[in-house]
């Protein structure tokens, strides 16, 4: 999707990309559209916070490292410093919303962390400045709150603001910005019009460290789109995705790495169908690793992972869960060659 790219665009401009509460990560979810059908968030203070990562010192200096390269290649990292803006100190949280019966180009970014309006204001127009013709940027009002309408060439335009001390948000749409306004300030109501998708949020939580929340609808959408989409995979890939109503998934960093991916199927008979045939593709690539193993010793720690995955049905929904022990993945870390 094109969104994705306009968002780091706008965040050259922006710099889009105290710690918040459980309360604060809520007001996050309600301010999302109304129509919303696809959630992706990440936790980067919980994860950054995880008993993994404080004990892992080399695997934290790859991923700084890593994400400081895409900042700086995209020349965000010097917008970040005039803005006193610290990433891995500042940034807790990143929610990119997709709507759907729309435009798929269509979306909304809402950033938690701690954000000093007047600096971020400096480095935007500064990053305006320099982009000239490239991206244009102006302050304007929108429902009565100030926003940077920032527009690439030759792309939509993106609005930009911060909302308060602890949270910033990015709209494609103009009339999704004055709702996430009216939300925040608690002078619209809160609600999801899906109700599968309504349902499929509220299994997510603070504690996960990534969550993915999505239709059938949506993901069947965006099937469709794919250039490869009249193969016979993909024609495979589709049927599925017309027979359950949303997905989601999440990933939790704390002393193990635990993984969760939920179905939600048309009914439970649709359900025990899809555990049935998930556990029996299980076995058959549990079976191919071990066997890989036994020539290379260096899959071991993967065939360990493989044993902890099993997919059961739950009523409608197929759950699957599996999880990396920190000793199974100390073992998978000593056989990656040196940086």
């Amino acid at each position: 999707m094109q969104f994705a790219r306009r968002l780091w665009i706008a965040a050259a401009c922006m710099l889009a990309t105290s710690l918040a509460t459980p309360a604060v990560r809520a007001q996050a979810t309600k301010i999302l559209p109304a129509d919303t059908e696809m959630v992706v968030t990440v936790n980067l203070q919980q994860i950054l916070g995880s008993e993994i990562f404080k004990s892992n010192e080399t695997l934290v200096n790859l991923a700084k490292a890593k994400i400081t390269e895409q900042l700086d290649d995209k020349e965000i990292g010097k917008y970040l410093k005039k803005a006193g803006f610290d990433i891995f100190k500042d940034l807790t949280s990143v929610i990119v919303a997709v709507p759907g019966g729309r435009d798929s180009d269509d979306g909304v970014v809402v950033l938690q962390g701690k954000f000093d309006a007047d600096k971020i204001e400096g480095a935007v127009l500064e990053a305006g400045k320099q982009a000239g013709t490239d991206v244009k940027v102006k302050l304007v009002k929108i429902a009565g709150t100030s926003a940077f309408e920032v527009t690439p060439k030759d792309e939509k335009t993106i609005y930009v603001s911060v909302l308060d001390k602890k949270t910033m948000i990015a709209c494609t749409a103009k009339s999704d910005f004055a709702e996430a306004v009216a939300r925040f300030n608690g002078t619209k109501a809160s609600t999801f019009k899906d109700a599968a998708f309504k349902n499929l949020v509220q299994t997510t939580n603070n504690k996960q460290s990534i969550s993915f929340v999505a239709t059938g609808k949506i993901m069947n959408k965006l099937a469709e789109k794919n250039p490869n989409a009249g193969n016979d995979q993909a024609k495979m890939l589709m049927a599925v995705l017309q027979q359950v109503d949303g997905f989601s998934a999440a990933v939790t960093i704390e002393k193990n790495i635990d993984f969760q991916l939920g179905v939600n199927a048309k009914d439970a008979e649709t359900a025990q169908q899809f555990a049935a045939a998930a556990n029996l593709g299980l076995q058959g690539v549990k079976a191919t690793v071990a066997k890989q193993a036994k020539q290379n010793e260096k899959m071991e720690p993967l065939v360990d992972f493989m044993n902890t995955l099993k997919a059961e049905a739950k009523g409608p929904n197929l759950i699957i869960r599996g999880q990396l022990t920190y000793a199974t993945l100390e073992k998978l870390l000593q056989n990656l060659p040196n940086p």
